[in-house]
């Protein structure tokens, strides 16, 4: 099966997303072919998968059946498009005779090995022969190609971009979801633990705990002596959550029923016994377009900076071949 690319004329490469599916879980050396060729480039189904493992591991780990394959599916058609199009760059780079100093990708190999290796040249060298790769094919393919695409990207939007005043106000207008803040607290809890525990001697320190609060006893105090978890040493604090925050409704029902100042009863869970305290509210509003404008610029700005890479893209594919296997 093969589809083929020649200017406008595009069929998609189903065959390279029946392979990801079926080989997802499989060792990387199972099986092999082409999955594209851009001009005199060819990509494989290696290639293809490598790009994708993040995001295929993602799929597994988060969704089943065919909700997962649809991820994989998904996967793939990003991995490939993002492979011709660099192979596009990388061409067009050769193409126009453009020259990067060989010690720009030297100073960026050493910056690589110093963050992923410690600074470790010989680290790498094991690593690259447990993946039968040399140093020079790794510099290759992990420092100059990437960075030789990246330099022409930003070559292609170099030219200074700007947003009006009305195209700013545009956007307030027809997104103002994005800019409303819901309800919210700070919370401070105080978590006992079931588990290391009986539940009777949980409760009945819980029960303890509640009562010091009711006679005045601080929080903040309590909550660094007694609570378990990663914000028993802040004083229990949970920082600023709204209802869509994650918390589990018993203690989302709790929370939000408080106002400043008050704290809760005990509120038994699966897992343990909490108490509950609201510092501080914050009403819901909008957040006015000065205080957002420059937020929007920014967004406006990487929109602009898309569609000028997109149209570069195209341009580059209406001059090449391009074959799906």
């Amino acid at each position: 099966m093969s589809a083929l690319y020649m200017g406008k004329t595009y069929f998609g490469a189903a065959a390279t997303v029946l392979f990801l599916i079926a080989t997802a879980q499989a060792p990387a050396d199972t099986v092999d072919g082409i999955a594209a060729i851009v001009n005199d480039r060819i990509l494989t189904y290696s290639d293809v998968r490598e790009l994708a493992t993040p995001a295929i591991q993602n799929a597994y780990r988060l969704y089943n059946g065919e909700e997962r394959d649809k991820k994989i599916q998904q996967a793939g058609v990003d991995a490939l498009n993002t492979l011709v199009e660099r192979a596009l760059i990388l061409q067009e780079y050769q193409e126009k005779g453009y020259k990067i100093p060989d010690y720009v990708f030297d100073n960026r190999m050493k910056e690589i090995i110093e963050e992923q290796y410690g600074g470790d040249k010989n680290a790498l060298i094991r690593t690259l022969q447990a993946r039968g790769l040399t140093i020079d094919q790794w510099k290759q393919k992990y420092v100059k190609e990437p960075f030789i695409v990246q330099a022409l990207r930003q070559k292609e939007v170099s030219s200074e971009l700007v947003v009006s005043p009305a195209q700013i106000e545009t956007f307030y207008n027809q997104h103002e979801d994005k800019f409303k803040e819901p309800y919210r607290v700070r919370l401070r809890m105080i978590v006992i633990r079931k588990a290391g525990a009986s539940t009777d001697e949980a409760a009945a320190l819980a029960r303890d705990l509640a009562q010091k609060l009711d006679a005045g006893a601080d929080f903040a105090n309590l909550a660094n002596v007694y609570s378990s978890g990663n914000q028993r040493a802040a004083g229990g604090d949970w920082g600023w959550v709204d209802k869509e925050s994650g918390l589990r409704k018993e203690l989302a029902d709790a929370a939000f029923s408080l106002k400043a100042g008050q704290h809760s009863g005990v509120v038994e869970t699966d897992d343990g016994f909490y108490l509950i305290q609201v510092d501080e509210e914050k009403p819901a509003r909008m957040r006015p377009m000065t205080e957002v404008r420059s937020d929007i610029d920014k967004i406006l700005i990487q929109e602009q900076r898309n569609r000028l890479q997109q149209r570069w893209i195209e341009r580059l594919k209406k001059k090449a071949y391009i074959r799906y296997f």
